[in-house]
């Protein structure tokens, strides 16, 4: 007969086993759930992912869990870990993972598969169309062709989707897409070609004038959406800081609906007169400053603008955001005319050409 020693003894290792049985158990189930989809098969969601060149593998186990791709972001980097995905991830759009994926599948297709979209490419405020096309001929869109995009934003009527865009419809016959590009940063799909490239562009630049209501308030001041973007492009190009960009449309502005005896609706603008230059024949490098701005330079171009009264035919670069703004709501001053300070690049402002030159001579070029 057992003593009761021996029976508590027995009851004791049955229960511990129980116990680390238990433990394994959930652990187990644990370990496996947190591998699992967030969502059963067939009812995911695709979810697009955005990896920054750079960005650690513990960063993006995070995006992943937050965006709900992944239950677990643990789980996630020590799996990653295993499988070497640090060495082998390429940066870029991937817009195929699905939360009915396991860890194991999204690791393999951020392994094997190339991105869908590459890495973000900015196109900077105040470039001309040909620069836009040099930068994306660059990044390596495998099927994107600079002439035909040069054709396309050069020709409209030429572009297949024109009809898509009531604002191309709004400019001169004859005219290019100067100006409609909006600058932006953009997520390209690997395989885009020039006619994707400019569509996505043109959406932008609709989206944002519809967005910020830019045509009813270029109407308010006057001016057509097209006269708009072209004293937006002339206020990218000669404002360095946003507190002048309302001052520099309020000059040209001023200058063509209130001329006066000392500007006679003559613009007077260095940016149109390089613009006239630059798209000469041949021309590979945009923006160099004038030797000379008299009407010499050009003479005949209608962009010269020391020579032909009121706007220039079309606008001279892409203007961002904020130009655009300035430019459908000028602020109101008697100002005609304005000078870049050397020795800080500010402008100041002035009512007549007398004060224009004592503000050159207050503030002279840098040696």
């Amino acid at each position: 007969m057992r003593s009761r020693g021996s029976r508590s003894a027995i009851i004791a290792v049955l229960l511990l086993g129980a116990l680390i049985f238990g433990g394994v158990y959930y652990a187990w189930n644990t370990a496996s759930d947190i591998f699992q989809p967030v969502a059963p098969d067939g009812s995911g969601k695709t979810i697009r992912i955005v990896i920054q060149p750079g960005e650690t593998t513990a960063q993006i186990a995070d995006d992943l869990e937050t965006k709900g791709l992944i239950r677990n972001a643990l789980a996630f980097r020590v799996w990653a870990r295993i499988r070497d995905l640090d060495t082998h991830l390429q940066a870029g759009g991937y817009t195929k993972l699905n939360s009915s994926m396991t860890i194991s599948q999204i690791i393999d297709q951020l392994l094997i598969g190339q991105p869908d979209e590459l890495p973000g490419v900015t196109i900077p405020e105040g470039w001309r169309i040909e620069q836009i096309a040099q930068k994306i001929a660059t990044i390596g869109l495998v099927k994107f062709n600079v002439k035909d995009f040069l054709k396309y934003t050069k020709n409209p009527t030429q572009f297949p989707d024109a009809a898509k865009y009531p604002i191309l419809k709004s400019i001169p016959e004859g005219s290019s897409m100067e100006g409609l590009l909006f600058p932006d940063t953009y997520w390209f799909p690997i395989d885009a070609d020039a006619r994707q490239v400019v569509n996505m562009m043109l959406t932008e630049f609709t989206n944002v004038v519809q967005q910020h209501q830019l045509g009813a308030q270029a109407q308010a001041h006057n001016l057509s959406l097209d006269q708009m973007i072209i004293l937006a492009s002339l206020v990218e190009r000669e404002s360095r800081f946003d507190q002048d960009r309302p001052l520099v449309a309020s000059v040209y502005w001023n200058r063509v609906l209130k001329p006066n005896d000392e500007t006679v609706g003559l613009l007077q603008a260095d940016p149109t007169v390089q613009y006239a230059r630059d798209s000469q024949p041949g021309t590979t490098k945009y923006w160099a400053p004038l030797q000379t701005t008299d009407p010499n330079t050009t003479p005949d171009s209608p962009w010269n603008t020391y020579k032909y009264k009121g706007w220039p035919p079309t606008p001279i670069c892409s203007p961002g955001l904020l130009s655009l703004q300035a430019a459908a709501a000028p602020a109101k001053t008697d100002y005609y005319f304005f000078y870049a300070r050397k020795s800080d690049l500010h402008n100041v402002y002035a009512k007549t050409h007398a004060e224009f030159l004592q503000d050159q001579q207050k503030y002279p070029p840098s040696n």
